[in-house]
C-alpha cells in the first residue's frame, strides 16, 4: 500500500481541562476553551429527589417557580432524577427550596470525547491476509485479523477454541454517532438510540471517523472471513448516542444512556468516554461570556459532589439490575493516586469497572515484541484502575520507519494502534478501516471479554464478572494490584474456564 493512500485524520492530543493554578489557596479554576461545550443554550439542570419523593409533586413546584423559560425536559422516577432547562441563575437556589428535593447540579455539558491518535486506511488490498515475512499470523479466518494484536493480548482466540463467542449476550456502547449500515456489524445491532437532541443515531460527523463504530467493531465485529472480528462476534449491540457527532455532551446524556441500556437487558455498558470533573468551584457562563446575568459558580462541595452522586445513582441502579459498567480510564497520563485537582468520570462512578491501556512498541517490526507495555497516554492509579487492556502505544519521538506488514505500508508506530472498522465516506458511502490508540480502545477489549461470561452462563451478573476477572486476569506490572494493571491484564480465554 503506497503512503500517498493513507490519510491522517487527527492528532487530537490535548488535555480535556487545563488547571490555571493549583496553589492551596485557590478558589477556583478556569476552565480551558472547548473543553465546556460554548455553545450558547439554556442552561440544563438535574434534580435529585430525596428517596420515596414523588416526582410529580417535585416538577409541579418546580414549574411554578417563576424562572425564565423554564423548560421540564424529562422525569426518572426510578433513578429519583428530573431534567429541567433554563438559563435563570436563580432557579437553583429556588429549586433547593422545593419540598422532597435533596439537591439541584448544573447539567454540565463536557466534551467528552477521550484525545487519542487515529488514522485511517484508505482502499486496503482486499486480500491482504498473507504477512510478508512478519511472524504473527491471522487470528482468525477474517482477512485483516493479522493486524489485531489487540485478540491476541486478551487471549480472545483462546476463548473462541473452548466454544465461547458471545452468544446470547447483549452489550451496549454509549459514544458518539454510529455507522449503522457499516456490514462488519451491521447484522449484530439489535437496538439504538440517541439521547443528544437534534441528532440521530447515525454518524454525521465532518471528520469521517466514528468512534462509536471502531469501539462496536471491536467488540462484535463479525466473524465472517470479511475485514476484521471482534473478541465477542456473535453478542448483540445496543447502540446508544450520548455524545454529539463533534464529541460533546451533556451528563444527563450519559445518565439517561446507562438507564436506558440497563432497561433494554444489556449486560455489559461500555463507555470509552470521560471528562475531569474538577475538584475546586469555577465559574459557568452558559455559553455568553459577554452577558454575566446568567452566570453560576459551580460550587465543587455542594454541585460537583452532588453531580457525582446523580451519576452513582444510575451506575449503581446498572448493578443492581445485573447490568456491568465498563469505561475508559482517560488518555492523560494522569497518575489519580496524586492527582487532586479533578477526576476522570464516569471511570471513579460507583460500580463501574475502570480500565487502562497498554500495547506494543514495535510491533510493525517485530510481532513478537511484549504487547503489554503500559500506555505512554494512560491515566493511571493503583485506586484507580480496575484493570488493563490493549488500547494502543506510541513512543515519542514518534518511529516513522516505513514497515510493511502482510503488504500493508505505513509508519511503524501506526501498527502499534488499534486496528478496526469505524471510517466512512459520506459523500460516497464508502466504508474503510483504520487505527486508533487510546484507552477508548482498551474498555471495549475488556466489555467483550465480560460479554463471553454473560455468554456463557445466564445467571452472570456484576459481582460475579468482577470474582472470575480477579481470578483470571494475568498479573503483569508489580505483583497484586498496580497503578497500570490494577488487579491484572484481561484474559478472556482465562475467564472462559470458570
Amino acid at each position: 500500500m503506497k503512503r500517498s493512500q493513507l490519510i491522517a485524520l487527527a492528532f487530537p492530543i490535548m488535555m480535556l481541562m487545563t488547571i490555571a493554578s493549583c496553589t492551596k489557596d485557590d478558589k477556583t479554576i478556569k476552565i480551558r476553551d472547548g473543553v465546556i461545550d460554548q455553545k450558547h443554550q439554556d442552561r440544563g439542570f438535574i434534580i435529585i429527589a430525596k428517596e420515596g419523593a414523588k416526582l410529580e409533586n417535585i416538577s409541579e413546584s418546580l414549574s411554578k417557580l417563576r424562572v425564565r423559560n423554564f423548560k421540564l425536559k424529562t422525569a426518572n422516577p426510578e433513578l429519583g432524577l428530573i431534567r429541567v432547562q433554563t438559563p435563570d441563575p436563580s432557579f437553583p437556589e429556588k429549586a433547593r427550596q422545593v419540598a422532597d428535593v435533596e439537591s439541584v447540579v448544573i447539567d454540565l455539558v463536557q466534551s467528552w470525547r477521550l484525545p487519542e491518535k487515529v488514522y485511517r486506511a484508505n482502499k486496503i488490498p482486499a486480500s491482504g491476509a498473507n504477512l510478508s515475512g512478519a511472524k504473527s499470523k491471522s487470528l482468525a479466518s477474517n482477512p485483516y485479523s493479522f493486524l489485531q494484536w489487540g485478540l491476541q493480548s486478551v487471549k480472545a482466540p483462546q476463548a473462541w477454541d473452548k466454544g465461547y463467542k458471545g452468544r446470547g449476550a447483549k452489550v451496549a456502547v454509549l459514544d458518539g454517532g454510529f455507522l449503522l449500515g457499516n456490514p462488519e456489524i451491521a447484522p449484530n445491532i439489535i437496538n439504538t438510540k440517541s439521547f443528544i437532541e437534534g441528532e440521530e443515531v447515525q454518524y454525521h460527523g465532518a471528520d469521517g471517523f466514528s468512534h462509536g463504530t471502531h469501539v462496536a467493531g471491536t467488540i462484535a465485529a463479525l466473524d465472517d472471513e470479511v475485514g476484521v472480528v471482534g473478541v465477542a462476534p456473535e453478542v448483540k449491540l445496543i447502540l446508544v448516542k450520548v455524545l454529539s457527532d463533534a464529541g460533546s455532551g451533556p451528563f444527563s446524556a450519559m445518565i439517561d444512556g446507562i438507564f436506558y441500556a440497563t432497561k433494554q437487558n444489556a449486560d455489559v455498558i461500555n463507555m470509552s468516554l470521560g471528562g475531569e470533573l474538577p475538584r475546586k468551584t469555577y465559574k459557568d457562563d452558559n455559553g455568553t461570556p459577554d452577558d454575566p446575568s446568567d452566570d453560576i459558580i459551580v460550587e465543587y462541595d455542594r454541585d460537583i459532589k452532588d453531580l457525582i452522586k446523580a451519576i452513582n445513582r444510575a451506575t449503581v441502579w446498572a448493578n443492581l439490575n445485573g447490568t456491568t459498567v465498563v469505561a475508559a480510564a482517560g488518555n492523560d497520563a494522569y497518575d489519580y493516586d496524586t492527582e487532586k485537582r479533578f477526576i476522570t468520570y464516569p471511570a471513579a462512578a460507583l460500580g463501574v469497572i475502570s480500565i487502562s491501556s497498554n500495547g506494543p512498541l514495535g510491533w510493525g517490526i517485530n510481532q513478537d515484541t511484549t504487547l503489554y507495555r503500559p500506555s505512554i497516554f494512560t491515566n493511571h492509579g493503583k485506586n484507580f484502575i480496575s484493570y488493563g487492556a490493549p488500547g494502543g502505544n506510541w513512543a515519542e519521538p514518534l518511529n516513522i520507519t516505513i514497515v510493511n506488514v502482510g503488504g500493508i505500508v505505513f509508519y511503524e508506530y501506526v501498527f502499534n494502534f488499534v486496528f478496526n472498522i469505524g471510517f466512512w465516506d459520506e459523500a460516497t458511502n464508502e466504508y474503510s478501516y483504520g487505527w486508533s490508540a487510546g484507552t477508548s480502545m482498551a474498555a471495549p477489549h475488556a466489555s467483550a471479554a465480560i460479554a463471553l461470561l454473560y455468554g456463557k452462563h445466564r445467571n452472570m451478573n456484576p459481582l460475579l464478572v468482577e470474582l472470575i476477572l480477579r481470578k483470571s486476569s494475568t498479573d503483569y506490572g508489580l505483583p497484586g494490584k498496580d497503578a497500570f494493571f490494577g488487579n491484572g491484564q484481561i484474559n478472556a480465554g482465562k475467564a472462559v474456564s470458570y
